[in-house]
C-alpha cells in the first residue's frame, strides 16, 4: 500500500567528496558503503538527468558515496562539478540545512566533531517547548564546508501533541 516505514537516506552536495567522506568518517564513525560515481567515471550529466532528478542542465555529478551513521538513516553525497543552484532544487544547489544525530554524551560528541575539523556553535542549549526535560539538550557544530549538524540528548519524555494519533517519536535503537 505504499506505507512510509522511516527516512532511508538523505542526500548533501558538498563541495569536495574525499574531504566530506573523510570528515563523515572521523566525525560520526561512519562507514561509506559504496561509491555511486567515482571521480573520473561516466559522471550523471544534467541534459540527461535534469526531468529525472532536477539536476540542471550544464552540471555533471562527478562523484557520489552513499554512507551509514550507526542505525539511523543513510547519507548521501554528492559532488557536482559546473552550474551551482540557479533552480531552487535539486543536486546542484549546495547542501542541505542541518541533519541531527542522536547521542548519549554531547560533550564527547562535540570533541569528536571538533577534532574532525568541525566547529561547534554556542551550548549545549537546553531545550523548551514540547521538548522540555531534564537532560533534554541540543549543540549544533557547522561541517568544515559550512553545513549544520545538530547533536541531540533526549533522556526526559517529549510531549506530543496527539500520542494516541502520531505515536511515538523515531528514535535510534537502545535509547
Amino acid at each position: 500500500m505504499g506505507n512510509i516505514k522511516g527516512i532511508e537516506h538523505i542526500g548533501i552536495t558538498v563541495p569536495q567528496i574525499e574531504q566530506a567522506e573523510e570528515f563523515f568518517k572521523a566525525a560520526f564513525g561512519a562507514e561509506t558503503l559504496y561509491a555511486l560515481i567515482e571521480k573520473g567515471g561516466k559522471p550523471q550529466v544534467g541534459e540527461e538527468m535534469h526531468g529525472k532528478n532536477g539536476l540542471e542542465p550544464g552540471a555533471r555529478i562527478i562523484a557520489m558515496r552513499m554512507m551509514r551513521i550507526a542505525d539511523g538513516a543513510n547519507v548521501e553525497l554528492f559532488e557536482v562539478d559546473g552550474v551551482h543552484g540557479s533552480t531552487p532544487d535539486g543536486p546542484t544547489r549546495m547542501g542541505l540545512h542541518h541533519f541531527a544525530l542522536y547521542v548519549d554524551d554531547l560533550g564527547a560528541a562535540a570533541e569528536r566533531f571538533r577534532q574532525a575539523g568541525g566547529t561547534m556553535l554556542d551550548g549545549p542549549i537546553d531545550l523548551g517547548g514540547k521538548e522540555k526535560g531534564p537532560g533534554n539538550q541540543c549543540w549544533f557544530g557547522n561541517t568544515p564546508w559550512g553545513l549544520h549538524v545538530e547533536f541531540v540528548h533526549l533522556p526526559a519524555p517529549i510531549a506530543l501533541d496527539d500520542p494516541d494519533r502520531t505515536g511515538p517519536r523515531w528514535m535510534p535503537a537502545g535509547v
